[in-house]
């Protein structure tokens, strides 16, 4: 189990989380962008702004009205493959219960816009597919395509010929290829939606079965959730009322939705910047959950609602961060420590299936990279040889210490704290909260750890 701040490589763009809204002004091919704006000669073949614009909201009021034909009038007709998709990534949207959704476009330009000799130009334009899951994003968020558009001589209409995923402004070494591509409606030949009190989950057709016997424990899940954060989180902080989980099977289509990546965790919680987040305070709009069926959590009622209460804990408080950019982003063992204790918080330590593990390590029975050595995890080491399941649980145990010695409020409050954090304080933010020093936490904390797994 992972959290992915999808954010993160637009942070970079924009120096401080101000999102999508802002990178798109901070796009493109500058001389792709100052072609067409004046072309005098009627044989010069140019696509003007005002054209791409006019195409993208022709494309939207045809998804509004769930008009197929228009819907799919802007692809290239000769290409039976793109319409029959287009038509189906149309069925697809009317179904997903957005309160809105549009075409945007994007600064990315890349490619030839105009001609002087009267010949064809092909280029590829960026477009955002802006939308909002009513009832739980808690701003419109954006999935990024990229369209290869052809006009054929100066009197032709545009015609899209490709449609594919955008990449992000700056690619980090694991970042996504895409940004938030591709949607299950873009490569699902027919979502199944399912309604888990106020969440929605989304799986293939031939998973329907799963998602109605999952629908119970993801709603569950959600309700204990928003239940632990009512009983100890900040009433006025903005926190979502529900959830949006999609589930896949295997790790090729866990690192295949909304996003481009190589997967290796159990499930996933993706931040998704809000649209146009200047001046705004939340700065990550929504979040998507996605889960791999084919993981030990699904082997039985339990699993599923231990790793939906993780992952979920993970989407609750995602708004409350100040997507800064941070070098090595903030302390995985808050952000993961966090959601294994809220999704184990009321089970004994005795049941927890990390125990073992954590008992072997220990006693130095694992061929790991770092013994215990009474130190609280850190990122650079995180994944290394042997140490990601511990880590986790060392995360864990470091909540639950702080549960027990300062209260569930108090732990909320640091949390939030490391989040709203600047850059890499995340920390220091927590520990400020608490009143203690790292060194003394750390101490105390060891001690904590040897006693539980004694």
């Amino acid at each position: 189990m992972w959290v992915i701040l999808g954010v993160l490589s637009l942070v970079l763009v924009v120096g401080g989380g101000a999102g999508v809204g802002l990178v798109l002004r901070d796009r493109g091919d500058a001389q792709a962008q100052e072609q067409g704006k004046g072309a005098t000669d009627p044989s010069t073949v140019v696509v003007k702004d005002e054209e791409i614009t006019a195409l993208v909201e022709q494309h939207s009021k045809a998804l509004a009205a769930g008009d197929a034909a228009a819907f799919t009038s802007i692809f290239d007709k000769k290409n039976a493959a793109l319409v029959r998709d287009q038509t189906r990534v149309l069925a697809n949207l009317r179904k997903m219960p957005f309160s809105e959704m549009s075409y945007k476009v994007l600064v990315g330009r890349d490619g030839r816009v105009e001609d002087s000799f009267g010949r064809g130009v092909k280029f590829t334009q960026d477009v955002a597919f802006v939308h909002r899951f009513a009832g739980i994003d808690l701003r419109p968020v954006s999935e990024w395509y990229r369209w290869t558009i052809e006009k054929a001589s100066a009197d032709a209409p545009l015609v899209v010929t490709k449609v594919g995923g955008a990449s992000p402004p700056i690619l980090s070494g694991e970042g996504s290829k895409t940004v938030f591509y591709p949607g299950p409606w873009d490569i699902w030949p027919d979502v199944t939606v399912v309604k888990a009190g106020g969440n929605v989950i989304l799986a293939r057709s031939q998973d329907a079965a799963l998602a109605q016997r999952a629908a119970s424990a993801v709603a569950g899940a959600a309700a204990a959730d928003l239940a632990y954060w009512k009983r100890n989180g900040d009433p006025d902080a903005q926190v979502p009322a529900g959830f949006v989980v999609a589930l896949v099977k295997g790790k090729a289509q866990l690192g295949n939705l909304f996003r481009k990546t190589k997967a290796n965790e159990a499930g996933v919680s993706i931040g998704m910047p809000s649209w146009g987040a200047a001046g705004d305070p939340v700065k990550i709009g929504g979040t998507r959950v996605v889960m791999d069926t084919t993981s030990q959590f699904f082997d039985d009622a339990e699993g599923i609602s231990e790793i939906s209460r993780h992952e979920l804990a993970h989407s609750l408080i995602a708004g409350l961060d100040s997507a800064e950019f941070s070098l090595f982003g903030k302390a995985n063992w808050i952000v993961e420590g966090f959601a294994e204790y809220v999704a184990n918080r009321d089970g004994p330590m005795g049941r927890n299936r990390r125990l073992s593990e954590g008992r072997a390590y220990l006693a130095g029975q694992l061929d790991v990279a770092r013994p215990f050595d009474g130190t609280l995890p850190d990122n650079v080491f995180w994944d290394s040889k042997g140490m990601t399941s511990v880590n986790y649980l060392m995360g864990h145990l470091a909540m639950r210490y702080i549960a027990e010695r300062y209260g569930d409020q108090k732990l909320v409050a640091g949390v939030v704290a490391a989040y709203r954090a600047h850059g890499d304080d995340s920390e220091a933010a927590l520990f400020q909260e608490l009143g203690v020093k790292k060194t003394d936490f750390e101490r105390q904390w060891a001690g904590y750890v040897r006693r539980v797994l004694a």
